[in-house]
């Protein structure tokens, strides 16, 4: 299929460009010394997990057990659910995904006795042990205990519990992701963590509490660390790039972050032009994500402006006497938020040279769960 003859709104990704940030993503992480562990919340697609792992990544993340069943189920054989887990319904659900795939590596993070008790109970009942990852406090005021004593005493509550293992520690600083500027970007990270590695060293090594994996770390974060024992990066978004990643900046340029490229794009068609500085696209919020802000128009980015025109449309605000568009013309916008706008579509098209190479169903679409 030509990409010409999608039909829009449609989501795009561009072979090429996903190849090279891939790929350079893996190199500069193995220049680290560190592991790959890309956080699939981002692309939600087994295909694009294999592709990271097939690259060199040694698993995968997801923030929900439901994006965790996707992923399994669709032969990846490392995962870590992110996010802590409660009730029974969630806890035999995890269990079951365990028993039905036992040649597969899946761990969950906690934070908490109740999450050490409940898994605990249902795995050793079934004859199974789930490894534990306990998530700590790292700024963001989300989920996580505090580096203190209370930290000690989940980590020995866990050793002591029959159906679960103490496998390490998370701790990701989600909030400092999108901090513009490298310098401050990296400063931050740092400083949030630097207190629990100092806690590691002085009290959990000498208690023989020493984290086997400490997973933590993203796409904007991910070089932040060179004095911290961090032994696995979950960067996700470095795969697509969307426009407010591109804004972070890197090492050498403050306004752009050029260590990877925009690979996703929404193609939209142009139904209205009702005056010379305004036209209107069939992508509105159903399509869009905008709660990091509004996407980027690809084509004449200096001179067009993207506005939210509700569920169905978007405005495109044009310089006046500039108007590049005619009622019918595709135009491509590059998403402000890659994770939220795939939720927003049943299928990724894969494009290459104008072709549509692959249509990847977004398995992971809706699984909240």
């Amino acid at each position: 299929m030509k990409i010409t003859q999608l039909d829009t709104p449609a989501l795009i990704v561009d072979l090429d460009i996903l190849e090279q940030n891939l790929s350079g993503m893996q190199k500069r992480i193995n220049q680290l010394g560190l592991a790959l562990r890309p956080h699939t919340k981002a692309h939600k697609i087994p295909a694009l997990a294999h592709m990271q792992i097939a690259a060199g990544a040694i698993g995968v993340c997801t923030s929900k057990l439901g994006e965790a069943e996707v992923m399994v189920e669709g032969g990846v054989n490392d995962v870590l659910i992110t996010t802590p887990i409660a009730g029974e319904t969630k806890t035999k659900r995890l269990v079951d995904l365990c028993l039905n795939h036992p040649n597969t590596t899946i761990r969950q993070v906690i934070d908490h006795a109740y999450h050490v008790d409940i898994i605990g109970k249902y795995a050793s009942q079934n004859g199974i042990e789930i490894g534990l990852l306990v998530e700590v406090e790292s700024g963001q005021e989300r989920c996580g205990v505090n580096a203190d004593q209370a930290l000690i005493e989940l980590i020995n509550h866990i050793k002591t519990t029959e159906g679960v293992r103490y496998d390490g520690i998370q701790a990701y600083s989600g909030h400092l992701q999108l901090i513009k500027g490298y310098e401050k970007r990296q400063r931050a990270a740092h400083d949030a963590v630097d207190s629990l590695f100092t806690f590691i060293e002085t009290a959990l090594k000498p208690q023989g509490l020493a984290p086997k994996i400490i997973s933590g770390a993203g796409t904007g974060t991910y070089q932040a660390h060179s004095a911290h024992a961090y032994t696995e990066v979950q960067a996700g978004s470095y795969l697509f790039m969307d426009s407010t990643y591109t804004a972070i900046g890197d090492e050498n340029n403050e306004d752009t972050n050029r260590q990877f490229s925009s690979a996703l794009s929404v193609l939209s068609t142009v139904i209205s032009h009702p005056s010379s500085g305004r036209a209107v696209v069939d992508a509105g919020m159903k399509s869009l994500s905008i709660d990091l802000g509004m996407p980027k128009v690809r084509e004449h980015s200096d001179t067009v402006t993207y506005k939210c025109g509700g569920d169905e449309h978007g405005i495109l605000l044009i310089e006046q006497g500039k108007s590049p568009y005619e009622i019918g013309q595709v135009i491509s916008l590059i998403p402000s938020h890659c994770d939220t706008t795939l939720h927003n579509f049943d299928v990724l098209n894969a494009v290459r040279d104008g072709e549509v190479i692959h249509q990847w169903r977004i398995q992971g679409r809706g699984r909240s769960d």
